[in-house]
């Protein structure tokens, strides 16, 4: 009887030092501090409005990586072992963005109609939720639950690259569970106060699972280029073969139509049941040119990825992969300007300097997070114990 060879991986150690990057990405960070404060000289709504979008983008990424994570234990899934280590590299950007969070506490008055005096009697009992001391506080939860129990599970997955314990794996599986039932409740938290919050009179019960699924899909997307980033570089040139690739294409296509189809009920029920408190947020974000983006939105996150991800090639070929990921972060962070902008600007505006520069200070603050985390760590979770398991490939493909 033919029996298998055990297959072997060697840690591909963690990413080598590269002052280069290191100083581009600093000076990045330092040019965006700097359009930042030069907007608030000249537009302080404006300046802060793309604060919190690319707040928000950078933040669900960083939280992504751990519900991928957390995904793949809770789930007992072999196929991704040997990208999980890159997908909790993600986490690394949540320290600094709790840090971030704090300059809510000037943002919110420019950001939030509900903190100003005059409009408590509006809004009845909601006073009571929205609010500056319980929105922050929320925040404070949401992060010490990311931190503490998500990131928990980042560390033993590093543990278990020293002691090769495999009990640490089954704890990751128990705390996998717990963390992805309070991760669904503080994302709520997230979505309804930073962004449903910004039309106080507005609500859909949908609308934090319409932030999900772009949280989850633009994760993937983001953890994808990375795994093809280093795999290109050789770190994963041994660990990550075809199929890897072309699981996570698929988990790509599949979770775009999640998305749409959250996407399409919320629209669908708000059209159908044409009520005057509803309506208004879909109006003002189909007129005054942001009807053009609101239609551009479902091909870049949808289509695009369905429709090119399609065969079973293209999902193996590493340059498609790249480039319908980067499409599904442009439409991601779109999604984000639209849901953002359209309540301080009634017709739509233009992208320029300032919401060039505060994105461009933003991802290099995020690209030196995780360039802190990867030089640090391996970039495979070598001593898993579902490692050959997966370099097999035999496992059910999804």
């Amino acid at each position: 009887m033919h029996e298998d060879k055990t297959i072997k991986v060697s840690n591909p150690g963690p990413l080598k030092e590269n002052r280069r990057l290191v100083t581009v990405l600093t000076v990045m960070a330092a040019a965006g501090l700097v359009c930042f404060l030069a907007g608030l000289k000249v537009d302080s709504t404006r300046a802060w409005y793309n604060f919190l979008i690319e707040y928000f983008f950078f933040m669900a990424l960083g939280v992504a990586g751990l519900v991928l994570a957390a995904v793949h234990y809770a789930a007992g899934s072999t196929w991704s072992v040997t990208v999980r280590r890159v997908a909790e590299g993600l986490s690394a950007w949540l320290p600094v963005s709790l840090v971030l969070s704090l300059a809510f506490i000037l943002a919110i008055p420019a950001l939030y109609a509900w903190d100003l005096p005059e409009h408590i009697h509006l809004w009845h009992e909601k006073h009571i939720y929205l609010c500056k001391t319980c929105f922050m506080l929320r925040q404070f939860l949401s992060y010490a639950i990311w931190i503490g129990l998500g990131m928990a599970i980042v560390r033993n997955s590093l543990r278990q690259d020293a002691s090769g314990d495999v009990n640490l794996y089954w704890r990751n599986k128990k705390l996998s569970i717990i963390f992805l039932l309070l991760f669904a409740l503080t994302i709520t938290f997230m979505s309804v106060d930073m962004l449903m919050s910004l039309e106080e009179s507005w609500y859909s019960t949908i609308f934090p699972v319409y932030i999900f699924a772009g949280l989850f899909l633009s994760g993937y997307a983001a953890c994808t280029i990375l795994v093809i980033v280093f795999r290109r570089a050789g770190y994963l040139a041994e660990a990550v073969q075809d199929h890897h690739l072309r699981d996570m294409g698929t988990w790509l296509m599949a979770f775009s139509v999640f998305m749409v189809y959250i996407g399409f009920s919320q629209y669908m029920l708000i059209w159908y049941a044409n009520l005057p408190h509803e309506i208004g947020y879909m109006i003002e974000r189909s007129q005054g040119g942001w009807g053009y983006l609101f239609a551009l939105l479902p091909v870049l996150k949808w289509v695009v990825p369905f429709v090119v991800l399609m065969p079973e090639r293209w999902r193996k070929n590493e340059t498609v992969l790249l480039v319908v990921c980067a499409i599904v972060l442009v439409g991601q962070w779109l999604d984000l300007y639209w849901l953002v902008v359209p309540a301080f600007q009634t017709n739509f505006v233009w992208f320029g300097w300032l919401e060039a520069g505060v994105f461009v200070g933003f991802a290099g603050l995020f690209g030196l997070s995780l360039l802190r985390f990867y030089r640090k760590n391996s970039l495979v979770a070598h001593r898993d114990p579902r490692l050959e398991e997966c370099m097999k490939g035999r496992y059910l493909h999804v």
